[in-house]
């Protein structure tokens, strides 16, 4: 069995979108890989410029877009779920 093809947890993705939701984990986790490493590089790009305007608006859009992943979760857990293979 090859890591990552089990089945994806709500509740774990709900858990990385609490504590590491700016840095994009929860989209890692559910196979969003290129959204996810997009939301880790504009947090980290801020984190720099925070006393700029556009550390601070880096933070307000992976802000926002974690926020709306917390209604999207379920959906992108179904999905990534379905699109696996069954298992045996």
């Amino acid at each position: 069995m090859l890591p990552g093809s089990r089945r994806k947890s709500v509740g774990l993705a709900y858990v990385l979108l609490a504590f590491f939701g700016l840095f994009g984990l929860h989209r890692l986790y559910l196979g969003r890989n290129l959204s996810g490493a997009g939301m880790a590089a504009i947090t980290l790009l801020s984190i720099p410029l925070i006393w700029s305007g556009l550390g601070l608006l880096g933070f307000v859009a992976t802000g926002t877009w974690a926020l709306a992943d917390a209604l999207l979760i379920p959906s992108m857990a179904r999905e990534t779920n379905q699109a696996m293979p069954a298992l045996a």
